[in-house]
């Protein structure tokens, strides 16, 4: 008859490695206290390495740079699944996600709507803010980034850096009045559009939420 320590490496084996299991997987195998012990002598003997409290992979191998462990973002989505919790980053690292940034900061704050919680993982800190269901409600994961990163850099940022734009382009413009519309459509507009274009493509390939139709744009 297997003991509980064979139980759980029995069924962690019938996962592809790199798989997360959580403590309370094993449930069935014997009391909350056999099942932690059970897991502790795992993790000493090498079996499974624990990324976070409670949290546990049986980690890739690599014939160069040996075990390979889930990135932060496996680890949060795999709490998510288990939680029935919707997700979305802010700050700093929604901008990571979407490319903006590439630091990947100390502290990640997560909105949810699921259980509100702090974990550790490795020198990282993950908080769990539990939010109203509406700030998690937005259709898709690009959506959902996109809304947080733009909260990050704000308003007042977005308009500073399109305004010192404007008078590069146009040093000698004091006024609206003044602005020739031919060149505000060539210099402008038109290099605008062709990006904005470019980003709906990019963002349809990803998820399919964003359509590929551009509107058409005019000047008054």
């Amino acid at each position: 008859m297997q003991n509980t320590e064979s139980k759980i490496i029995a069924k962690i084996k019938k996962a592809r490695r790199g798989s997360l299991f959580f403590a309370n997987d094993f449930i069935a195998f014997g009391s909350v206290k056999t099942v932690s012990k059970a897991l502790e002598r795992l993790v000493k003997s090498g079996e499974i390495t624990r990324v976070a409290a409670g949290i546990f992979v049986r980690p890739q191998k690599d014939n160069i740079i040996g075990e390979v462990m889930p990135d932060i973002e496996d680890i949060v989505k795999a709490i998510a699944r288990r939680d029935k919790a919707r997700i979305v980053p802010t700050g700093d690292y929604a901008l990571n996600r979407l490319g903006f940034s590439t630091q990947v900061p100390m502290n990640i704050v997560y909105l949810t709507d699921g259980t509100a919680r702090k974990i550790k993982i490795g020198n990282y800190t993950i908080v769990f803010k539990k939010v109203a269901p509406k700030n998690v409600a937005a259709i898709g994961e690009i959506s959902r980034l996109a809304i947080q990163a733009l909260k990050t850099i704000g308003k007042e940022n977005v308009m500073e850096s399109a305004t010192a734009y404007s008078k590069l382009l146009f040093p000698h413009i004091t006024d609206v009045e003044g602005l020739n519309k031919d060149e505000f459509k060539l210099y402008c507009l038109d290099p605008a559009i062709r990006r904005r274009g470019i980003i709906k493509e990019q963002c349809h390939k990803i998820d399919e939420e964003f359509k590929e139709y551009m509107p058409e744009i005019r000047i008054r």
